[in-house]
């Protein structure tokens, strides 16, 4: 456990419980099957006893009418039963962020019913919209005499003033949220989707965003995306967690691993990675932040998925090993020498130019009709920048 002055001052003791995505259909729908996620969550549902507030990142719409969009490979479009909110709720989830790269993966119908549904079974939500206003709105949670004031954000798809879809990490939207819910909260988190998938550290860009909501008006900054563990740190008196790894995902299974690494402009980082910690996928964990009076303080739950995609906490010597690997990657955040830095933006820039070089006017057209740019870093201003500035090819 570390610890660190706080900013804020609350006169009351308050805990909250932070877990990384949560994908409630594919391969992990079909292993819980008549399941509940509370039945399925049993097993880790320890780390956050006796918490205040959960929150989680919910990447899979939860929809009873809408369908799967066409466009990106099927094995990439998630879609879950709006059965499986309420069980979220009576497994204790206070509140979700829906700021991911997957909340349109059902069109706009299948956001409005994610968003209705959690409504209607009580679990707050932050982070996407039907329009740029509604995605940037904070979620307003009233704990223990408290207003906690939850936003989040993501790099795409971007919601714009009459479209669907997440609220976008650009500086002057974050700030305009921050400063929403610092007007009416008495704490304010923030979560950040953005990063590069698989990777132990956070490339440049993206800690610069993680530094800027915490320079900015939050008091705690989650990270999801990479699905798997990063490290944690403490950015003044905030702590900065990069990414929870996976709570409820399939990207721990083989298949699903190879196939990810190989739609990557990993190349053979992505091979050497697989056989240099095959485990890494299969780990994740509950972060839960302490809070009383002027002070935080932080305690990590590690756990491991089984091969049903179940979670389970470590114990023994397991956990001692997974506490180990957290603090070496929190190390690793304050280590500018490390190699996995200059791996992490090279393998970001080699996705851009993989992404660009050779492109035709078709292939641009066809790659706007079915954008696989809302699965890349920066989203909808990073792809019209860099179809003006890119040499194109008839």
């Amino acid at each position: 456990m570390t610890a660190c002055k706080g900013r804020m001052r609350i006169d009351v003791e308050l805990t909250i419980a932070f877990c990384g995505d949560i994908m409630l259909g594919s391969e992990v729908g079909e292993y819980m099957g008549s399941s509940t996620v509370g039945d399925w969550l049993s097993d880790v549902s320890g780390a956050w006893h006796g918490a205040d507030l959960l929150i989680a990142n919910l990447e899979s719409p939860c929809v009873m009418e809408a369908k799967a969009i066409d466009g990106p490979p099927p094995e990439l479009i998630f879609r879950a039963p709006a059965s499986r909110l309420a069980e979220l709720a009576e497994a204790g989830f206070s509140a979700v962020t829906l700021a991911n790269n997957h909340v349109l993966n059902c069109g706009p119908q299948g956001l409005l019913e994610t968003k209705r549904g959690l409504d209607e079974v009580g679990i707050h939500h932050a982070g996407a919209g039907m329009n740029l206003d509604e995605a940037l709105q904070p979620a307003f949670i009233p704990v223990g005499g408290l207003t906690v004031g939850l936003v989040a954000f993501c790099y795409g798809p971007p919601a714009g003033h009459v479209t669907p879809g997440v609220a976008p990490c650009e500086p002057k939207l974050m700030e305009r949220a921050l400063a929403a819910a610092r007007r009416e909260a008495d704490l304010v988190v923030a979560t950040l989707h953005d990063g590069l998938e698989y990777s132990d550290v956070p490339p440049s860009r993206t800690r610069a965003r993680f530094r800027f909501l915490a320079e900015n008006g939050a008091d705690i900054v989650v990270g999801h995306h990479p699905h798997v563990l990063q490290g944690l740190e403490w950015h003044g008196q905030v702590p900065i967690a990069y990414s929870l790894g996976d709570l409820l995902f399939h990207n721990s299974l083989a298949h699903v691993t190879e196939r990810n690494f190989s739609r990557m402009a990993m190349g053979r980082h992505g091979l050497n990675e697989i056989r240099r910690d095959p485990g890494k996928f299969g780990r994740g964990a509950v972060l839960t932040v302490h809070i009383s009076a002027d002070q935080k303080s932080i305690q990590w739950h590690p756990f491991r998925q089984d091969s049903h995609l179940r979670p389970q906490l470590s114990q023994g010597d397991a956990k001692g090993e997974d506490l180990w690997r957290l603090e070496e990657l929190s190390d690793a955040l304050l280590n500018d020498h490390d190699p996995r830095h200059a791996l992490a933006d090279s393998v970001l820039e080699a996705a851009r130019l993989e992404n660009w070089q050779s492109l035709s006017v078709p292939q641009i057209l066809k790659l706007a009709m079915r954008p696989k740019w809302r699965y890349i870093p920066s989203g909808l201003r990073w792809l019209t920048r860099q179809i003006r500035g890119v040499r194109i090819t008839s």
